[in-house]
């Protein structure tokens, strides 16, 4: 695929899909055994995360709102944010998808006051595919990372291509352009590389300047026989392995079902070892994890995305019909912290809606969420409310 980059704005482009692809890119049939290759029983040295771990909750702010899907967040060094949008993944609509440099120029602590968004990006190509997951998960701009004096920022399509797009200062321009589908980025500063996941087929990769990726791993079905859905990574600096949450998919593959059958507690995190090309369990136990985190003291933060999954879609249509969960439960995800190396795991926030990114950022975590289409009615604790995008800040302690 030629580049497509051009000026400030890419042209749209058609399927872009990004952040977490819930099932993998090609049915297969039911279970079957596993294989000896398969991680089919978690090792003796993986954290196990309790069914029912303690919870203690931190206060949360709502730092930014009215934003269309937000993902990838970054610091930068003028003490701005830089934040991706996914858009609304509305047929027909033009390219939603964009970057914006939140500045907090009043100090108050949020992004919500007059002249606090300034789109750097914009016009990028969003897409729903609920057709084909039958959850209203719109994608487009996604992951990003800071490493070697840039940002890069992923925009991908559902099955590839992607076009890495890096961020110097305010100019954007294409870094490189591969054929598989990347979900996130994220630099290593000992081995000066960079690395992505690439959910649809299931693979961990070293990015090429340029253009093209290198197979680090390719990930085995999980022991349901569902795909592993790797969804974020990151750099491990106590390990200097690049830890990696595997979201699961479905045991009937993305045709197969409703797309309700995704297994509770079936995800985790993997560590990777670049070198050797292979990879360990190391925290299992997790539903639906998204992104992650990692802590000075080497502890972990985790995001899961929902509880359970409700109220199937096959079409638009069907998100208009009243307040919905549109195929995962609203309001359900929560934030995790993991100590290690003992594994004890403490809630610190519950009830997010749909978290999809996380990022440190001081003494405290910011949290991505409103995954779907903008302005749908769903359920809220407090009753139906309209489906919006926003950023809320956790501090820590």
């Amino acid at each position: 695929m030629s580049s497509f980059f051009r000026s400030l704005s890419l042209r749209a482009a058609p399927a872009a899909a990004l952040v977490l692809v819930a099932c993998a890119s090609r049915p297969h049939v039911r279970a079957t055994p596993p294989s000896p290759t398969e991680p089919a029983a978690p090792p003796a040295d993986a954290l196990i995360v309790p069914e029912q771990p303690s919870v203690v909750l931190a206060p949360r702010a709502r730092i930014a709102a009215g934003l269309l899907n937000p993902r990838g967040m970054q610091p930068l060094a003028s003490g701005e944010l830089l934040l991706s949008e996914a858009g609304n993944g509305l047929p027909d609509a033009p390219p939603s998808g964009r970057l914006t440099v939140l500045s907090d120029r009043n100090a108050d602590g949020d992004y919500l006051d007059e002249g606090e968004q300034r789109v750097l990006l914009d016009r990028q190509p969003s897409k729903n595919i609920l057709e084909i997951v039958r959850r209203d998960e719109v994608f487009g701009m996604a992951g990003m990372a800071e490493g070697d004096g840039r940002v890069l920022v992923a925009l991908a399509f559902f099955g590839g291509p992607t076009t890495v797009l890096q961020v110097i200062g305010d100019a954007v321009t294409e870094w490189g352009e591969t054929h598989t589908n990347l979900n996130d980025v994220t630099y290593d500063p000992g081995r000066k590389q960079w690395y992505a996941v690439a959910s649809t087929t299931d693979e961990v990769v070293r990015l090429q300047a340029g253009g093209g990726v290198e197979r680090v791993v390719k990930i085995p079905p999980l022991e349901n026989g569902q795909d592993p859905v790797p969804g974020y990574l990151r750099h491990d600096p106590v390990s200097g392995e690049i830890l990696v949450t595997l979201f699961s998919g479905s045991p009937e593959g993305e045709e197969g079902g409703d797309g309700t059958e995704l297994v509770p507690r079936a995800g985790g995190i993997i560590a990777v070892d670049p070198d050797r090309k292979s990879f360990r369990w190391l925290v299992r136990g997790l539903t639906v994890p998204t992104d992650l985190e990692i802590a000075p003291d080497g502890s972990i933060y985790v995001l899961e995305f929902c509880r359970s999954f409700l109220h199937p879609v096959r079409s638009h249509a069907d998100l208009q019909g009243g307040p919905s969960h549109g195929g995962f439960e609203r309001f359900s995800g929560r934030l995790l912290h993991i100590e290690r190396p003992s594994g004890r795991t403490t809630v610190i926030a519950e009830g997010l809606d749909a978290p999809t990114n996380l990022v440190l950022v001081g003494n405290a975590l910011l949290v991505a969420e409103g995954m779907g289409t903008p302005g749908r009615e769903i359920p809220s604790p407090s009753g139906s409310v309209k489906l919006e995008g926003f950023v809320e800040r956790i501090p820590l302690q």
